[in-house]
C-alpha cells in the first residue's frame, strides 16, 4: 500500500468518525417527545375474574439417574436401602432408613 493511499484512508477514517460524533450530539441536543398522557380508567373489575398464577416453566426429565444426583442426601439413603435390601439385612434398620426419606 502505497503512502497516498494510507493517508487517504486515514482521512476518511477521520471523516468518518466527525460525522458520527455529529450525529451522536444531534440526538443528544434533541427534545425527546413527551409520552402522550394516558387517562386514568375507572374500570371494575368483575369479581368472576380471577388472575392466574403464570405458568411454571416444564422441567426437562433427563431420567431417573439425574433425577436422583439432584438430592444427594436422599441418594445416599435409597443407595443404603437398597445395598441392605441385597445383603438380607434387618428390616427395622431399612425402615428406620425409609423414615429419614420421608
Amino acid at each position: 500500500m502505497t503512502e497516498s493511499e494510507m493517508r487517504r484512508m486515514q482521512e476518511e477514517a477521520v471523516k468518518r468518525a466527525e460525522e458520527m460524533q455529529n450525529r451522536a450530539k444531534a440526538q443528544i441536543h434533541r427534545q425527546p417527545e413527551p409520552p402522550p398522557k394516558a387517562e386514568p380508567k375507572n374500570e371494575v373489575i368483575p369479581e368472576e375474574r380471577h388472575i392466574m398464577p403464570p405458568e411454571k416453566p416444564k422441567e426437562e426429565t433427563g431420567g431417573i439417574f439425574e433425577t436422583l444426583m439432584k438430592d444427594k442426601e436422599r441418594t445416599l439413603i435409597l443407595s443404603l436401602i437398597l445395598l441392605l435390601m441385597d445383603e438380607k439385612t434387618d428390616n427395622s434398620l431399612i425402615f428406620a432408613l425409609l423414615y429419614l426419606l420421608i
